[in-house]
């Protein structure tokens, strides 16, 4: 009975662990889509993909892709624990208001 318990809680917390590293994934790939639209739009100066990786490896993920057309940045990242391996996507850019 006691190691049932032991592996159930051991489950239950890599399945926490999972939940909790997905969530970090989602928040790194859409703040590397908004630095990465930053740059696009002419905010910060540089490469809009080489913030995207900048940022994505620095917060310990894998950039996937990084995707650019006139007025958006669609980004793609990899995250792996126990095993498990998955990805999240985010895009940002500029929209049009049709205002002048």
């Amino acid at each position: 009975m006691g190691v049932l318990l032991v592996l159930m809680l051991t489950a239950v917390g890599m399945v926490g662990q999972v939940v909790i590293r997905d969530a970090q994934l989602q928040g790194t790939v859409d703040r590397a889509a908004l630095a990465g639209a930053d740059v696009l739009i002419g905010v910060v100066p540089g490469t809009p993909c080489d913030h995207v990786t900048e940022l994505v490896v620095s917060e310990g993920f894998t950039p996937l892709s990084c995707s650019l057309d006139s007025q958006s940045v669609r980004v793609k990242a990899g995250a792996s624990y126990a095993g498990l391996s998955w990805s999240r996507r985010a895009r940002a850019g500029a929209t049009e208001t049709g205002h002048e």
